[in-house]
């Protein structure tokens, strides 16, 4: 759906949709709620191999319901994005927002399309879910799924993981899929997803899995298995403790009918709370293997353009990465951060240091940089992941209302 006309059109569906969040539904009891988050950044860039120095302005609204009508529940979401910007800068990294990888529904449209002004609109949210006998749930339409166990690198999530270093993830990209989870005990579940989607190239392709979750003891469990676009594909999970400290992990195994073969992609992570001058301490450390990623600079830039990027299934470009993140609540209002995110094989790094402030208990200011370390790129190819990314400093205001 593009265009202007188109993105009316959209817009109209969307007010409709909103405004049925105030229709009495129930017979009794309140009208659902309408929320909504504002984000307001201003965005500056150095130059880079690739893109001008510049600014943005970049301002995003968003408004949620979630109305029930009998037993049916209703979930719409509807995000509009307005970037102003200097000439051809790109800042990528959260800044504009995220979209469904691999849309099977129309639900996005453009309202101005220019060099310096781009206005951007969609149903980030528009689903259906009936409960079933015995704890069951169905949902279809678009709709949050996220099979994660680890915090940043998530390899064994099949849908629309999170950039690591992403300073913006309150809301997660949404999928189009048919959905069912059922309780299957006090301490289990069981979990179906289809979805249907287009592919980068043309054509379409399936995913069909099912998942299983348990907890035992102090461990959560699951294991994943299907077809992952059209291939064969299964994973493990866990996620537990030892002591204070969390242990995380995740993997998968997928098998490609072309010169991929089997491609192995796993993370694990470690998370602990300390305390430091009375104050709490998070920190984090994760390692990951992508069977996906380039496994040597030369290979970057055909794995940015690959079918699995198109998708949205990976986070990094390398095959080996590793994060350290910390964050210190330095006053009760004010927690500064810091997260590294490291190409293991080329030995880049990109270091995103930040301070959030709280304002309210529903605003905050947040204050944070991304600096690239490592070399550069050529005249024709990227000589590491994080060396070409030029210094990009922000600073964002959000609301929640």
């Amino acid at each position: 759906m593009g265009g202007r006309g188109a993105g009316l059109r959209l817009m109209g569906v969307a007010v409709v949709l909103t405004a049925l969040s105030f229709v009495p539904f129930r017979v009794a009891g309140q009208l659902p709620s309408l929320d909504g988050y504002y984000l307001h950044a201003l965005v500056g860039s150095e130059s880079s191999p690739f893109t001008t120095s510049g600014a943005a302005d970049i301002q995003r609204f968003r408004l949620m319901t979630r109305p029930l009508l009998g037993s049916v529940r209703f979930d719409v979401a509807w995000e509009t994005t307005l970037t102003l910007r200097s000439d051809a800068v790109a800042v990528g990294r959260g800044f504009e927002g995220q979209e469904s990888a691999a849309p099977w529904l129309d639900l996005e449209g453009t309202l101005l399309d220019r060099r310096r002004v781009s206005w951007v609109h969609g149903l980030d949210r528009l689903s259906a879910s009936v409960p079933l006998g015995g704890g069951g749930r169905i949902t279809v339409g678009r709709q949050t799924v996220s099979w994660a166990t680890t915090l940043y690198f998530t390899p064994a999530d099949p849908f629309v993981p999170f950039d690591p270093a992403d300073p913006f993830r309150e809301y997660r990209a949404g999928v189009d899929a048919l959905r069912g989870v059922w309780f299957t005990g006090p301490l289990s579940e069981l979990d179906v997803v289809v979805r249907p989607a287009p592919e980068p190239g043309g054509g379409e392709s399936w995913t069909a899995l099912v998942r299983g979750q348990r907890l035992f003891g102090s461990w959560e469990l699951a294991a994943w298995g299907g077809m992952l676009h059209d291939e064969p594909a299964g994973a493990l999970t866990a996620n537990g403790g030892w002591g204070e400290t969390g242990i995380r992990g995740e993997g998968s195994v997928r098998h490609s009918g072309n010169e991929e073969g089997t491609v192995l992609r796993a993370a694990v992570g470690l998370d602990r709370w300390f305390e430091l001058l009375g104050r709490d301490l998070h920190a984090v450390v994760e390692v990951q293997h992508d069977g996906l990623g380039a496994a040597q600079a030369s290979e970057l830039w055909e794995t940015a353009r690959s079918p699995a990027a198109a998708r949205g299934e990976i986070s990094t470009l390398g095959r080996d990465a590793l994060v350290l993140s910390a964050s210190w609540e330095f006053h009760p209002l004010t927690t500064p951060n810091v997260l590294v995110l490291m190409n293991l094989r080329d030995g880049s790094a990109l270091l995103s240091p930040g301070l959030t402030h709280s304002l309210t208990d529903e605003a905050s200011l947040r204050l944070g940089a991304f600096i690239g370390a490592g070399p550069g790129a050529g005249a024709e190819a990227l000589r590491s992941e994080h060396g070409a990314t030029p210094l990009i400093g922000f600073a964002a205001f959000t609301l929640f209302f």
